[in-house]
C-alpha cells in the first residue's frame, strides 16, 4: 500500500494532490496503463482541508460501499481517481440498495460472482468524461459515457433533482462536488450493454437458421465489430464506430415458411430466384437485406413526417429496398408498423423489438421477409444520415429528438460519404469549415432530424454523394435548405447570382440542373424552405445515383456570410 502524508499547509497540500493525480496516469482515457494498478493510493490530511477525488470520497461516505467494492474489484479505483491535463469526470454511482437490486437482476447474490471485467465495464458505463453542473446537466437529452455509448437523460419535471438514465437508472441527488469531477447518486443503477448485435442472435436461443446465416455470409464478424482504428490519407488515425439495424427471423418464424434449416433457406431462395443468381449470392443477399447500415428504432423506421404512407429503406443488399408502412389508427403496437405491405409482408414483433446491443438495435420480425422490389415509393434522403458522419459528431448532438438551444458544429469533410474540392479561390466565411455537421435551434424546427449540412467550398467547389437506393421510375426531387438572415443577399441576388449550382445525377447531361434554391425562398424570415430541383427524372434500374453539385456563385469565395445549408432531399413518384 502507498500511502502520501499531506502535511504542509492547505494550498501546498491541494497543489501536491494536482501532481498525484496526474502522475496516475499521462492519458486519463488509456484506462488499462494505470501505473497505480492493485494497489491503492490513500489520501491523507494532516491540517487543512483537502477536497478529495471521486473514488477516494466515496470511500469515506455512507451508502455507496458497494460500488466502492466494484471500483477496487474491478481496477477501477484509481482510475477514477486520475486528473490530467485538466480532464474530469461525472459519476453515476448507484447506492449500496441500487447495487444490492442490480446483483439480483444479474442473477447473482454478490459482487464477486461477477467477472472483473464485466464489472469494470459497468463502471465505464456509469462514467462521463468532463464535469458537468446540475444546471447544465437538466438540459442535455444525452450524454456519452467511456465505452462510447449514449446514454438518454429524462428529467423529472416534479422532483428537483431528479433525473432518469437509460429508462433504468434513476438519480436522486445531482452534482456532489469531488476534486476531479461531479457525482450524482442513482437508487437504480444502468445495465451495461457488452453484448453486439449478433450476441443478441446468439444469446437469444431462438435464431439458430439467422446465425448460421449470418456466420456463413460473413456478417457475423461485422456484426460483432463495434470499432475499429483506421488512418486516413493523411495518415491521421481515425476511430471507426460501426452502428447497424438487425431485422431478426427466429426459427419458429422461418418455419411457419416451411423452413426447418439453413439448407431449406438456401433452397427456398433458390426457387424463387428468377435471375439464375448462385446459392451463396442468393443468401448474401438475402441477409443483407435484413440489415441497414445505422441503429433505428422502430418507431425511426417508421413514418415519414408523421403521415400515414409508405417509407422506404435501403438495405445492404445492394440495390434492394423494403418499405414501411405506418397506420396512426390502429390501437395494436404489432400492427402500427408493415414491412413490405403490398408483398409477403411482415410486423414488428414488440415485445422482441428495439433490443439496443452495443452496435445497434436488433427487431424480430413475424414474417420471414423475402427480398422484394417495390412500385415507386416516396425517398427522404436525409443528408446527414450517414454511418462515418455520425462518427464524428458528439453522440448527444447528432439527430437530436429536439431543437438544440444553441448551434451546435462538427466539421465532417474527412467523411467518406463526401468526394469534394474546394474552389481555387477558397471561401472567406469564418463560422464554418469546409463541412459541417450543424445542429438547428428552435426557428429550424422543420429541419429533419434537426439537423443540415453546411457546404463551404468557394466558387467552383465541388461536392459528391450517394443517394439512397431509389427505386426506378419517374420523380420529382425536391431540395430543403437553412435560409438564414444573413442569406438575405442570396435571396435577392445583391451581390452573386443566388448560390446558383449546377447539380447532376451520375455525371450524366440528361440528368443536368442549373438551379439557385436560394432565390426560391419566399419570405425574409429564417427557416426552412424547399425548392425544386427537377420537375421530372427518370432512373431505369433501382439503384443509389452519384449527386454532384458545382458552386457557379462567385460570391461564394468573396462574400463572408455565403454557406449552403442543406436538410434533405425528397424524391417524390410521378405517376
Amino acid at each position: 500500500m502507498m500511502i502520501y502524508k499531506h502535511i504542509l499547509s492547505k494550498m501546498l497540500a491541494l497543489g501536491a494532490v494536482v501532481v498525484l493525480l496526474a502522475a496516475c496516469d499521462k492519458d486519463v482515457f488509456n484506462i488499462n496503463s494505470d501505473p497505480f494498478k492493485d494497489k491503492e493510493i490513500v489520501f491523507t490530511k494532516d491540517g487543512g482541508e483537502l477536497r478529495l477525488p471521486i473514488s477516494t470520497l466515496l470511500a469515506q461516505e455512507e451508502g455507496f460501499g458497494e460500488y466502492v467494492k466494484a471500483l477496487r474489484y474491478s481496477n477501477m479505483f484509481n482510475a477514477l481517481n486520475q486528473s490530467s491535463s485538466g480532464v474530469s469526470f461525472t459519476a453515476f454511482v448507484p447506492n449500496d440498495e441500487a447495487m444490492r437490486d442490480f446483483y439480483r437482476r444479474r442473477g447473482v447474490d454478490s459482487l464477486t460472482q461477477l467477472e472483473p471485467e464485466y464489472v469494470r465495464q459497468f463502471v465505464l458505463y456509469h462514467t462521463v468524461k468532463d464535469s458537468i453542473l446540475p444546471d447544465a446537466f437538466v438540459q442535455k437529452k444525452s450524454v456519452q459515457n467511456l465505452n462510447n455509448d449514449e446514454i438518454s437523460i429524462e428529467i423529472d419535471p416534479q422532483n428537483a433533482g431528479h433525473a432518469v438514465l437509460n429508462g433504468q437508472g434513476h438519480i436522486y441527488q445531482m452534482g456532489i462536488s469531488a476534486y476531479n469531477g461531479k457525482i450524482y447518486a442513482l437508487s437504480s443503477a444502468m445495465t451495461p450493454l457488452v453484448e453486439t448485435v449478433f450476441d443478441r442472435v446468439v444469446q437469444g436461443g431462438n435464431s439458430q437458421i439467422m446465425a448460421e446465416a449470418l456466420r456463413a455470409t460473413g456478417w457475423s464478424r461485422k456484426l460483432s465489430t463495434v470499432v475499429d482504428t483506421l488512418f486516413n490519407k493523411d495518415r491521421e488515425r481515425i476511430i471507426i464506430h460501426y452502428y447497424y439495424t438487425l431485422l431478426n427471423v427466429t426459427d419458429a418464424t422461418f418455419s411457419k415458411a416451411g423452413i426447418s434449416s439453413l439448407d431449406q433457406l438456401k433452397s427456398k431462395l433458390r426457387s424463387a430466384d428468377a435471375q439464375g443468381l448462385g446459392e451463396d449470392s442468393l443468401l448474401r443477399r438475402y441477409v443483407g437485406y435484413h440489415i441497414l447500415p445505422n441503429q433505428y428504432t422502430t418507431t425511426e423506421l417508421g413514418a415519414m413526417n408523421g403521415s400515414d404512407a409508405n417509407r422506404i429503406w435501403s438495405s445492404s443488399a445492394q440495390n434492394q429496398v423494403f418499405t414501411v408502412t405506418y397506420d396512426s389508427l390502429t390501437t395494436s403496437e404489432a400492427d402500427r408498423y408493415v414491412l413490405n405491405a403490398s408483398a409477403e409482408a411482415a410486423r414488428f414483433v414488440p415485445a422482441s423489438s428495439n433490443v439496443l446491443s452495443k452496435n445497434g438495435y436488433v427487431h424480430e420480425l413475424d414474417g420471414w421477409l423475402p427480398v422484394w422490389e417495390p412500385e415507386q415509393t416516396a425517398v427522404l434522403w436525409d443528408m446527414a444520415d450517414y454511418t462515418d458522419i455520425k462518427n464524428l459528431v458528439d453522440a448527444q448532438y447528432y439527430q437530436p429528438s429536439e431543437p438544440t438551444s444553441t448551434e451546435q458544429r462538427f466539421r465532417v469533410a474527412n467523411a467518406s460519404c463526401f468526394e469534394y474540392e474546394m474552389g481555387e479561390a477558397g471561401t472567406k466565411n469564418r463560422t464554418y469549415s469546409d463541412i459541417d455537421y450543424v445542429t438547428c435551434r428552435s426557428n429550424m424546427k422543420a429541419a429533419n432530424n434537426y439537423d443540415r449540412i453546411v457546404f463551404n467550398v468557394g466558387y467552383m467547389g465541388k461536392v459528391s454523394m450517394r443517394t439512397p437506393t431509389i427505386v426506378r421510375g419517374k420523380y420529382r426531387v425536391e431540395l430543403s435548405i437553412i435560409y438564414l438572415v444573413n442569406h438575405n443577399f442570396m435571396r435577392q441576388q445583391s451581390d452573386g447570382n443566388g448560390g446558383l449550382l449546377k447539380i447532376q445525377f451520375d455525371d450524366s447531361d440528361d440528368y443536368t440542373v442549373f438551379t439557385a434554391p436560394y432565390t426560391k425562398v419566399t419570405s425574409a424570415l429564417p427557416g426552412v424552405y424547399t425548392s425544386t430541383l427537377f420537375e421530372e427524372v427518370e432512373f431505369s434500374e433501382t439503384a443509389a445515383h452519384k449527386l454532384s453539385f458545382v458552386v457557379l456563385d462567385p460570391a461564394a469565395s468573396t462574400n463572408s456570410n455565403f454557406s449552403l445549408q442543406f436538410d434533405c432531399i425528397q424524391f417524390i413518384p410521378i405517376e
